[in-house]
């Protein structure tokens, strides 16, 4: 309202300041008007053709927003005047404006024509007018500035952090719980606190709260301060910040209230921080307990005044926020002295319990998990059996909803048919406080080359060529194995390189591997992509055991190592079922599930030194997208279909390090392991893969023991091709062999009081390194016999001396020497397995050596007969 009073009521409070004109002509005319702070001083759509001159005080322009907002565009003081525009540009103002006084005001009111007359005739009125207007215009001029810097700034924010924010179901929580003094709180203007433990959803909570208040439209933005140092950083609230105290207060107050500095051009750099650009909206604090002491007691009075100063500057700035803080901290353990700003936000607090202690909830919420990631994965809804339901509602659940949550997503990715069985949960995927070990990607030329786009393609690219070379050299090169060099390498350089591989590089042939590359090229030209057979996919195991032991088989039994043809013809069969593989079914279902040298190398890489896993804390705490199995725009998701955290085991990592491009959070690392770990660190064991490692075994006793005189003495009697009687001698080996093992996994059962199958699995992997010391040993043979073919051949159809220099005869006796050192390396190293697998979930050591007494002898037994098998072997072929 306004308050019309007469010239006299004034004299107390003479125009100081006012041009003489204006105030000659104000008193005459009596137009001086007074208002109190809060007063209306021109209402919307009641503006007549007058002019304002502010004599004293201070007023707000207000216009009106498309929601009915007041939005403050300009403030006006001592010698500014209102209704100028309508004057000079004769449109029309605005119908929906409004001025109103923020401070005491004095205002003259000038009629349009009264005002023009004083501009013809009173130069004293009208240079002041003309400067103030100037000044006015530089003011506006730097508000347009501030905006755009504040739309720039907000502009970076959004392209670099994409803050999603998962509901936890938390919409149905807040509205089923929250107490009618809480639904106040969340109506209200004021501040709100957040409490709980992490992953029970706070930051979804502040958005749902963001959504239901009066800012819900306005600008909401995302201060995430457990960033910098993630879920397990290191705690600033209890005072362990690396930094000091200072240079981190500093930091912190740039990034809230933003800095001015001293630009390149003589001017001053501004910067605007997430408080001013929250300006009239919410400003979500993530972990607020992260923020020193003085940064709290900084942004509490920010809170309170609705002013700040930006570090650096000089001037008080405006900016009213709500703001909406999340902590961790434990409320018994706020101080005020720690933690001021949280201590002064108690009293505005809302607390979310743990979901150990809602464990009611928790069936509502996995249907509404899976209903949604079903859908959002473009999955068929999946069936939870009450086993699973079971299992999931007894879980304690340490990462609460966010752990609930992620756990449901990768068991919907893993399971092989629509339904969720309780091995489809992965709880070891908690936080565990796992021994050190030496990750390789520390190293930058190491993360550098996994993380290139040329890795392994320009491998993959040079062994390629390389394949197709060996093929036309089968087909069309001498029938003769010891002058054709595509034989000779392939036995010679082929397998033994691919053996010692799986120690030293895990299962890395199997990316350079060119029959897997094609395979993957025709996908990308023709792709069905349906899924691998859930049944086939559910006994993988028994599946790629078969196809090891095929190729075994089929290695003697065709006599292939003395036809090149033959090879070829292998190769070029396993070549053509990849390709129809590779476009029938998903991903690299070949690889994975159906190629029997893939499965050897697989198996033998379980003892590799090297290990590609994720580290499991980055992964519950930070990773809600799994890129590692999804994959991203520029990459494919794990050709073998594997989230990082659920990867245990180098039989299914091929070292592509594809998901080591795609993690966001460098959560995926290159470990040293000591040789075997994997072994008896095993979590579920499979007596498929027990199966497989004694059917090895048992194929490579039957290749040495056909070469032996005692084969014919074996097999004489038998009315059979040969082919067939090396298959009974070959089928009689694996069943004598795990008959050997059964026995022994049924006396140790019930020393140890497991399962006979766990007992058979875990034992008979046990055996693994004696397994890949035999293969080398084995190709030992080749490399040394073989392999030295190689120059002299090339010296036949090449007069080259370098050639000739590089062949060296190795002495018999010293070939004999390496390959029984092998063995007995192997034995060793197996005893030790044994050993610890005993040990792994026993305290009492002597049941371990109980466990070593009865398999340790098995394995004994075995090495002596690889021993005798190769040393007769090795006479025969001499």
């Amino acid at each position: 309202m306004d308050r019309t009073s007469q010239a006299d009521q004034f004299i107390p409070h003479p125009l100081t300041g006012v041009p003489e004109p204006l105030k000659r002509w104000a008193r005459e005319k009596d137009v001086l008007r007074s208002y109190e702070p809060g007063d209306i001083i021109v209402s919307p759509c009641k503006w007549d053709d007058k002019i304002l001159y502010i004599v004293a005080g201070k007023a707000t322009v207000f216009l009106m927003d498309s929601e009915g907002r007041k939005v403050a565009v300009d403030t006006l003081r001592p010698g500014d005047i209102f209704g100028e525009v309508s004057f000079f540009t004769g449109s029309p103002w605005p119908s929906d404006s409004q001025l109103v006084a923020e401070a005491p005001c004095r205002v003259v009111e000038i009629r349009g024509e009264d005002f023009e007359i004083l501009l013809r005739k009173e130069t004293d009125f009208t240079l002041p007018l003309v400067k103030n207007l100037v000044r006015k215009i530089i003011r506006l001029d730097r508000n347009v500035l501030q905006n755009k810097l504040k739309r720039g700034a907000l502009q970076t924010i959004i392209s670099k952090e994409q803050h999603v924010f998962p509901d936890y179901h938390m919409g149905d929580y807040v509205r089923k719980r929250i107490s009618d003094s809480t639904d106040e709180l969340v109506q209200s203007d004021g501040p709100i606190l957040v409490c709980g433990e992490s992953g029970v959803g706070k930051e979804g909570t502040a958005h749902y709260v963001f959504r239901k208040s009066t800012y819900g439209k306005s600008v909401f933005l995302f201060l995430d301060l457990l960033a910098t140092h993630g879920e397990d950083g290191p705690d600033l609230s209890a005072g362990t910040n690396p930094e000091s105290e200072a240079k981190l207060t500093e930091r912190q107050l740039r990034l809230l209230f933003g800095y001015e500095e001293p630009g390149r051009d003589g001017g001053v750099k501004e910067t605007p921080g997430y408080f001013e650009m929250s300006e009239d909206g919410t400003l979500l604090v993530r972990g607020v307990e992260q923020l020193t002491p003085v940064t709290q007691v900084k942004l509490l009075e920010a809170i309170l005044t609705d002013t700040f100063r930006r570090t650096g500057g000089s001037h008080l700035k405006k900016a009213k926020v709500r703001v909406i803080a999340t902590t961790r901290v434990d409320p018994a353990h706020i101080s005020p002295e720690r933690h001021p700003l949280v201590y002064a936000l108690a009293q505005r607090s809302m607390t979310i319990p743990p979901l150990r202690t809602r464990r009611r909830e928790i069936p509502g919420l996995i249907k509404h998990y899976l209903g949604k990631y079903s859908q959002e994965l473009r999955r068929e809804a999946v069936k939870l059996p009450n086993n699973t339901l079971k299992t999931l509602v007894n879980y304690t659940w340490p990462g609460n909803d966010l752990e609930l949550a992620t756990t449901l997503k990768r068991a919907i990715l893993v399971s092989p048919d629509g339904v969720l069985r309780p091995q489809d949960i992965y709880f070891d995927l908690k936080r565990i406080q796992g021994s050190p070990k030496l990750d390789l990607l520390r190293l930058s030329a190491v993360k550098g080359t996994l993380k290139s786009p040329l890795y392994p393609a320009i491998l993959q690219s040079a062994a390629t060529p390389f394949f197709f070379i060996i093929l036309a050299f089968l087909f069309f090169g001498p029938s003769d194995p010891m002058r054709n060099p595509a034989a000779l390498v392939s036995w010679a350089l082929g397998w033994p390189i691919m053996i010692v591989g799986a120690f030293f590089s895990a299962r890395l042939w199997c990316s350079v591997c060119p029959i897997g590359t094609l395979g993957n090229l025709a996908k990308k030209i023709v792709s069905l992509e349906r899924p691998f057979p859930a049944f086939l996919k559910n006994h993988s195991d028994f599946l790629i055991a078969g196809a090891v032991l095929f190729i075994i088989w089929f290695e003697t039994a065709t006599g292939i190592r003395n036809s090149p043809f033959n090879l070829g013809l292998l190769l070029l069969t396993m070549l053509v079922s990849a390709i129809v593989a590779a476009v029938v079914f998903e991903r690299q279902s070949w690889c994975l599930y159906l190629c029997g040298l893939g499965g050897m190398v697989g198996v033998l890489a379980k003892t590799s030194w090297l290990e590609l896993r994720a580290n499991r804390n980055v992964c519950i705490s930070q990773c809600t997208s799994n890129e590692c199995y999804l994959g991203t725009a520029d990459n494919e998701g794990c050709p073998f279909g594997h989230a990082g955290p659920r990867l245990q085991s180098n039989r299914v990592c091929k070292l592509c390090a594809t998901c080591v491009k795609n993690c966001p959070h460098d959560a995926i690392h290159l470990n040293f392991r000591i040789p075997g770990r994997e072994i008896w660190e095993i979590r579920q064991p499979r007596a498929g893969t027990s199966f497989l490692v004694v059917g090895m075994i048992g194929g490579l006793l039957s290749e040495m023991v056909s070469k032996m005189p005692v084969y014919k003495t074996l097999t004489s009697f038998m009315p059979f091709p040969p082919m067939v009687r090396f298959s009974v001698v070959f089928i009689a080996l694996l069943l004598g062999l795990n008959l050997m093992l059964m026995l022994a996994s049924f006396s140790s059962s019930r020393i140890f009081r497991n399962s006979f199958l766990e007992n058979y699995a875990r034992y008979g992997e046990a055996l693994l390194p004696l397994t890949l010391c035999s293969y080398m040993a084995f190709h030992c043979y080749y490399f040394f016999t073989l392999g030295v073919q190689l120059p002299i051949l090339a010296t036949h159809n090449f007069d080259l001396a370098i050639f000739q220099k590089l062949v060296v005869q190795v002495p018999t006796h010293l070939v004999q020497l390496v390959q029984s050192v092998l063995i007995w390396l192997g034995l060793g190293w197996s005893l030790a397995v044994i050993y610890r697998v005993g040990r792994a979930n026993r305290d009492d050591p002597l049941m371990a050596v109980a466990g070593l007494a009865i398999h340790g002898t098995v394995a004994i037994v075995i090495a002596l007969f690889l021993q005798e098998a190769m040393a007769s072997f090795f006479f025969a072929a001499h």
